[in-house]
């Protein structure tokens, strides 16, 4: 099993790349509004589910990294390594803090179910050579590389990532977990 702490590469992580990783997240997110914003970065509509198939995804992991956040905090609050610059309660600041994780994380697998269903709404939707003789010249090849395009993107999602199995529950949840206790084949006396 890969060790979490290194990246592909091999280096091991540490906070300056990952505070890298988090700093290019945003240029990102600008590069694709830019393509994005016309022709030629979106012509097909393929290539619009495959944007929302990969932004649900994105937002699918959101749920673990606001996790694992709030746990960092928590391990560190319990090995007595943080204070406050302006001598706040830290118990009390970090509470705050994990409730704005805990509504941030309800907030990302909403997004991650609404970019799921917006998917799955446009799946058989597909471009289509233009009539003759509107002006526009037909596109025959973007017409075949949609459908190739929508072909393998819905063979990479098999199942949504919003279904039950692969969301976890927050731990600060209401809702039952789902999980039964087990019975024992034992009557009871």
């Amino acid at each position: 099993m890969a060790n979490p702490t290194q990246n592909p590469g091999g280096a091991p992580r540490d906070d300056q790349e990952t505070i890298r990783l988090a700093a290019a997240l945003p240029e990102h997110v600008r590069n694709l509004n830019h393509a994005t914003a016309g022709t030629p970065g979106l012509t097909l509509p393929s290539t619009a589910y495959a944007i929302l198939g990969n932004l649900g995804a994105a937002t699918f992991g959101l749920d673990q990294l606001l996790d694992q956040l709030g746990r960092f905090f928590l391990r560190e609050l319990q090995a007595g390594r943080l204070g406050h610059d302006h001598g706040q309660d830290i118990t009390e600041v970090l509470s705050r803090h994990g409730q704005s994780l805990a509504d941030a994380r309800r907030h990302a697998q909403a997004l991650c179910a609404v970019l799921t269903e917006a998917q799955a709404e446009i799946n058989a939707v597909h471009s289509h050579p233009a009539p003759s003789g509107s002006g526009t010249p037909a596109h025959d090849e973007a017409y075949d590389g949609d459908r190739a395009g929508a072909s393998l993107a819905a063979v990479d999602f098999p199942i949504p990532i919003t279904h039950p199995t692969l969301l976890a529950q927050p731990p600060d949840s209401d809702r039952p977990s789902g999980a039964q206790p087990r019975r024992s084949n034992s009557q009871e006396a």
